[in-house]
């Protein structure tokens, strides 16, 4: 645990660092040291205990109520630690280009010092083992997950993002308090809890209060508003990690309380197919790419939820092999996500800072402008998808044999194969959303003259993003790599010793291996045909003519497919659950997508309350006679509840 201490503890100078050194320039280049030496060192113990390394603890004697102080490092935290400080380091990069152009019109060493300093509450949050110091590292990383998002505070827009934010992610951490609450019994360390057992209600608030963080349908409401309004190192940052550790939380309160009641469980599978099929089709329907990604955050969200819960179903049902592979597709998924969706980020903030918009109908045509960009959000795109040789298929493909191995189960577990066609049905969506995004963004002709006029970015606007792909890559054509420790971490979760013997365990890591090798060969083959014709036609003469215009003589980018045309045909076949208004004209056709949570509930909901507020307003008086008046009704009240309340 030294290494890991030692890594925090150079995240918090770097911190300190930016603080310190303010505008300097030599200031931002010891900031991004001392964050790279903070992660990789951090990571050191991490990666030692996938190999094989026995956990780690360490424990502080505390003389306050609660128990002692304990972190401790085992497979489920040394997984969630590489998913935070990977993709971490690659945002903090990322992020001293991004707002290079901002120097002098804002705080950037402030952002750079909360960034560095969330890294640290963050890898603390996933390595600790007692309830004070959890939520004490959980509340910290709220607070400066807020600080992030509204980093251009001066627009409207952002503050209220900001402040749905905030109220949300304490909605949750008032859970999080009730349930450790119900659950300890005077020793609150993670042992402690274990040793208690815990009831249904401390599941369900779990489930709100770490649901509330990682953005689960219908508590998602907070995420896309959050997404657009930070910069998107920041939103590459929220939706890779910071939603990770409602899902870290989840894993965690299911390894120390044992196997779940199957009502939890089937909750969580129902709540992820909502959250997958609805977050794919929300996000289809948006015009703001960063709208459009943070929707597919709740998606991936669903599919790990997903794996969850068929996990869960498992373990209660005394079935070892299902809850590992859904454990371990749950958590193979959370990594991958945090891989994928910050090249994703990381490529549409160099999109916004070369053409000046987010709006899809404004772009087009990026893909001869912005090479390297446009590689990455391909790379991304298509891990995304879930195609293979590249990570999302590993892990979709263990969340898929888990459902499919429920589904040979006698009991009512079987039920929980129909969650497969709701999992082919995302997969299709979202290759549908993100072949609309690639083809209006970067495809085509160019839809304005900011668009026309894009140029590639600097280098570190694109090279985080690629070596964030060569890990998608990595982890795709060689699953084995990570198959093992991962299924190992979920049987950690389903409170196995070790994995169990089963042919079918052992076919897992041969069927991905065979699969990504076929892909990969496939891939290869088309690249060398593409090599091998464009070889021999640089012998010959080509002739080049232009494309046929359907009949128009002077073709303009008003005639392509735009982002709402091309969502049109598959938001009709969902109706109005696909949240889109849609505005037609003889000459125009325009979609306006809205969150039917957001909007339809959450909104009308605080009117009301707020107009209750006002009734109850004149109640405040300022004199302290009235005051007075209220305290003692309310003693009387309670001095009557008591004669009247039946002795226990």
């Amino acid at each position: 645990m030294s290494l890991f201490l030692a890594g925090v503890g150079l995240l918090l100078t770097a911190a300190l660092a930016s603080l310190l050194f303010r505008e300097r320039p030599s200031g931002e280049r010891l900031y991004l040291i001392l964050v790279a030496a903070g992660a990789i060192v951090a990571s050191i113990p991490a990666v030692q205990i996938l190999l094989g390394h026995a956990p780690f603890l360490l424990r502080w004697r505390a003389g306050v109520p609660g128990g002692d102080t304990v972190l401790g490092l085992d497979l489920l935290s040394a997984v969630f630690l590489l998913t935070v400080l990977g993709p971490g380091l690659a945002s903090a990069c990322y992020g001293a280009g991004y707002l290079d152009r901002e120097r002098g019109e804002r705080a950037v060493w402030f952002n750079h010092a909360a960034f560095a300093a969330l890294l640290a509450m963050l890898a603390l949050v996933v390595v600790a083992r007692s309830a004070l110091f959890f939520l004490s590292a959980w509340e910290l990383m709220a607070l400066g997950s807020y600080l992030l998002i509204v980093t251009e505070h001066e627009r409207p827009a952002v503050r209220r993002a900001g402040l749905l934010y905030l109220v949300a992610t304490h909605v949750g951490t008032l859970a999080l308090l009730a349930m450790f609450a119900l659950w300890g019994r005077g020793d609150w360390t993670f042992a402690g809890l274990a040793a208690t057992g815990a009831s249904s209600l401390v599941f369900a608030l779990a489930l709100l209060g770490f649901g509330v963080k990682a953005g689960l349908v219908p508590f998602h409401f907070w995420l896309p508003p959050a997404h657009a309004a930070a910069p998107s190192h920041i939103s590459a940052l929220l939706s890779g990690v910071v939603i990770k550790t409602g899902i870290y939380g989840l894993l965690r309160v299911v390894e120390l309380a044992g196997p779940p009641p199957l009502w939890w469980g089937w909750t969580v599978l129902v709540l992820g197919v909502a959250s997958a099929v609805l977050g794919v089709l929300w996000a289809l329907v948006q015009h703001d790419i960063k709208r459009l990604l943070a929707y597919h955050s709740v998606e991936n969200i669903g599919i790990i939820l997903m794996g969850l819960g068929v996990g869960a179903l498992g373990s209660a049902s005394g079935h070892p092999l299902i809850a590992v592979l859904g454990y371990g597709g749950a958590a193979l998924h959370t990594v991958n996500h945090a891989l994928f969706k910050s090249i994703l980020f990381l490529a549409a903030g160099a999109v916004y800072r070369a053409t000046g918009t987010r709006n899809l109908e404004q772009l087009g045509g990026l893909a001869r402008r912005m090479p390297w960009t446009w590689l990455a959000f391909l790379l991304g795109a298509a891990a995304i998808v879930g195609l293979p040789p590249l990570n999302g298929f590993i892990s979709e493909w263990l969340v898929l044999l888990g459902l499919l191995h429920a589904g040979q189960a006698v009991q009512a577990l079987r039920l929980a194969v129909f969650a497969v066609p709701a999992l082919a049905l995302v997969g299709g969506l979202a290759l549908a959303c993100f072949a609309k995004v690639a083809g209006v963004v970067f495809l085509g002709n160019p839809r304005s003259e900011p668009a026309h006029a894009a140029r590639e970015v600097g280098p570190l606007l694109f090279v985080p993003g690629l070596l964030l792909a060569v890990a998608c890559v990595v982890i795709g054509v060689l699953p084995g790599l990570v198959i093992q420790p991962i299924l190992r971490a979920g049987a950690s979760v389903a409170g196995l010793a070790s994995l169990p013997v089963a042919a079918d365990l052992g076919d897992v890591v041969t069927g991905a291996q065979r699969i990504a090798l076929m892909a990969l060969t496939l891939v290869l083959l088309t690249a060398l045909f593409w090599l091998v014709r464009r070889v021999a036609l640089a012998r010959r003469l080509v002739r080049s003519a232009e494309t046929w215009g359907c009949g128009y003589p002077l073709p303009t980018a008003r005639m392509q497919y735009t982002a709402s045309s091309f969502a049109a045909p598959l938001a009709t076949v969902f109706g109005r659950l696909a949240g889109v208004r849609e505005s037609r004209g003889a000459t125009l056709f325009h979609s306006a997508p809205v969150d039917l949570v957001l909007d339809g509930a959450v909104l009308p909901a605080w009117k009301r309350l707020e107009r209750l507020a006002l009734r109850l307003r004149p109640m405040q008086q300022g004199r302290l006679h009235v005051y007075l008046i209220y305290v003692v009704a309310a003693l009387v009240v309670l001095l009557v509840y008591l004669v009247l309340a039946p002795a226990p």
